[in-house]
């Protein structure tokens, strides 16, 4: 498996993922579309970046937010509508966490 530089905001050396250890939660690195592995299209034509916008990006979050089940330890599933949720970013994703948040 690739190691992605992200990779360290999943762990507890990470304010992310200590919080998420003290919570007894998990931490998730979403990749936003067209970034990384996430593009829905072969080409970026005109036509396939028109879904390159801000509102598809918040609607990607609240998408998996509302229908992942998240596999945990103990053969456990978390339910979506069980989980609660904690967005953070800085920049621009700290923005699209915002604008999430007012959805």
């Amino acid at each position: 498996m690739m190691k992605r530089r992200s990779d360290g905001y999943l762990t507890n050396k990470s304010i992310n993922g200590l919080i998420a250890q003290q919570q007894k939660g998990v931490t998730i690195v979403i990749e936003h579309r067209f970034f990384g592995y996430s593009n829905p299209y072969d080409d970026l034509t005109s036509q396939s970046l028109a879904v390159l916008t801000i509102q598809q990006a918040i609607d990607d979050l609240v998408y998996f937010a509302t229908n992942a089940d998240l596999p945990m330890p103990g053969g456990d599933a978390v339910k979506p509508g069980q989980a609660p949720w904690v967005l953070i970013g800085g920049s621009y994703s700290g923005a699209l966490t915002s604008w999430t948040m007012v959805k």
